[in-house]
C-alpha cells in the first residue's frame, strides 16, 4: 500500500482513541456544581411529591444525599436521593427518634416505619445539625 494510506489510517486510529479513551466527559463534576445549585434542585424535587408546599430553606448532608427542608407553614421534609431513587416525606413528630452524634456536625434519625430516611447524617457545619435538629424537634 501506498504510505498516504498508511497516514491516514493511523491518523483515524488517534482520532477515534481520543474521542472514546482521553476526551473529557461532559457531565459536571461534583465540585463543578454550587450548593445553592443543588438546594434548588432538591426543593425543586421535594415540590414534585408535594406541589403545594413552599420551601423556606434547605439544608443538606455532606454527601448531598439527603436534604433536610424547612417549608413555610413549620413543617419539616426530607428528601433523600440514593441510588438514583428519590424519596420525599413531610416529618410527623411522633414518628422518628432524633439523637445526636459524637461528631458535633452529626445527627441521627431513625424512621422505624420509613427505613429509607433512617441514617446518621453529618453535615458541613455544626451550625447546620443545630438547625435541623431545632426544625424536627419544633415541626408541627
Amino acid at each position: 500500500m501506498e504510505t498516504w494510506i498508511w497516514v491516514a489510517i493511523a491518523i483515524a486510529a488517534v482520532v477515534a482513541a481520543y474521542y472514546f479513551l482521553l476526551r473529557p466527559k461532559s457531565q459536571p463534576t461534583a465540585s463543578d456544581v454550587s450548593v445553592d445549585e443543588t438546594y434548588k434542585w432538591a426543593a425543586s424535587e421535594f415540590r414534585r411529591s408535594y406541589p403545594d408546599e413552599r420551601v423556606a430553606a434547605v439544608i443538606g448532608d455532606k454527601e448531598m444525599e439527603t436534604f433536610f427542608l424547612r417549608l413555610v407553614n413549620g413543617k419539616v421534609g426530607i428528601y433523600r436521593s440514593r441510588r438514583g431513587k428519590g424519596q420525599a416525606i413531610i416529618v410527623v413528630q411522633s414518628d422518628y427518634r432524633l439523637r445526636a452524634l459524637p461528631e458535633a456536625n452529626g445527627l441521627q434519625v431513625d424512621y422505624p416505619e420509613a427505613d429509607f430516611f433512617s441514617g446518621n447524617y453529618l453535615f458541613q457545619t455544626e451550625r447546620d445539625a443545630a438547625d435541623v435538629s431545632t426544625w424536627m424537634l419544633n415541626a408541627r
